[in-house]
Parts: structure tokens; C-alpha cells; sequence
């Protein structure tokens, strides 16, 4: 038959496993909360990623129809500035 000392030392033992217990069971739901709110960031960040991809495709789209824009305006003004300089070398009759 147990002692009473034994009996309380159980008890003692049953107390502090109980506590370590609910400490894991804690501890596993404060990280659960965190993996959770990381999954959300994480989502978050991976939708904001996609919107600056698709602005930057637009971005390059737009820098290369203005390269090409500025190419065809500096062309015409290297032909007319051209056909001025070869109207003012002819001699006025």
C-alpha cells in the first residue's frame, strides 16, 4: 500500500506534468497563431510581388513605345534640319 508521502509526491509529480502539459498546449497555439499570421503576410507579399510585376511589364512596355517615339521625332528633325541646310547652301537667284 502507498504512503501518504508517496501519495503526495504522485500528486506533486501529476501537478507539474499538468502544468508542462498546458505550457506545450500553449506554447503550440501561440506558434499555430504566428504560422498563421506569417501564411497571411506571406500571401500578401506574394499578391503584391504579382501587381508590381504586371505595373513593371507595363512600365517597360510604355519606356520602350516612348524610346521608339522619341527615335521616329529625333529622325524627323534630323531630316528637316537637313533639307534647311540644304536650302540655305543653295544661292538665291
Amino acid at each position: 500500500m502507498s504512503s501518504v508521502p508517496d501519495l503526495i509526491g504522485w500528486v506533486r509529480e501529476g501537478e507539474r506534468l499538468f502544468g508542462a502539459v498546458l505550457l506545450t498546449l500553449q506554447d503550440r497555439e501561440q506558434q499555430r497563431a504566428r504560422a498563421d499570421r506569417l501564411e497571411r503576410e506571406n500571401r500578401q507579399l506574394r499578391e503584391q510581388i504579382q501587381t508590381m510585376s504586371e505595373e513593371l511589364a507595363v512600365l517597360r512596355a510604355e519606356r520602350i513605345e516612348a524610346a521608339e517615339t522619341l527615335k521616329a521625332i529625333a529622325e524627323q528633325v534630323t531630316r528637316l534640319a537637313t533639307v534647311a541646310l540644304q536650302r540655305l547652301a543653295k544661292p538665291v537667284a
